[in-house]
């Protein structure tokens, strides 16, 4: 099994490492405000899925269950690694 990431090509970055996060995070890169930055403790991944503060609660209220409703509101996006990176240290500070 391949546990490496797939790669896309970003226009501001070439070739990179696939990462996915929620539409807020994205929206938060394009505005250079921060939303939050969470993702799973237990991940064994160099840059595991990410979900901004809000999308973090809603999760939690629903007893951590990925509803329909939480995968409507999160719309999860595809980054390109430079990109996560750039919005993790946006909004938790340098990496």
């Amino acid at each position: 099994m391949n546990d490496q990431p797939k790669q896309v090509h970003c226009d501001i970055h070439g070739p990179q490492d696939e990462t996915f996060v929620c539409q807020h995070i994205v929206q938060g890169l394009s505005e250079n405000q921060p939303y939050g930055f969470w993702w799973a403790e237990d991940s064994d991944q160099a840059r595991p899925d990410a979900v901004c503060t809000a999308c973090n609660e809603l999760v939690a209220l629903k007893g951590g269950e990925w509803t329909q409703e939480m995968l409507e509101f999160a719309s999860v996006k595809l980054l390109c690694g430079a990109c996560y990176d750039r919005a993790k240290e946006l909004n938790l500070g340098p990496i």
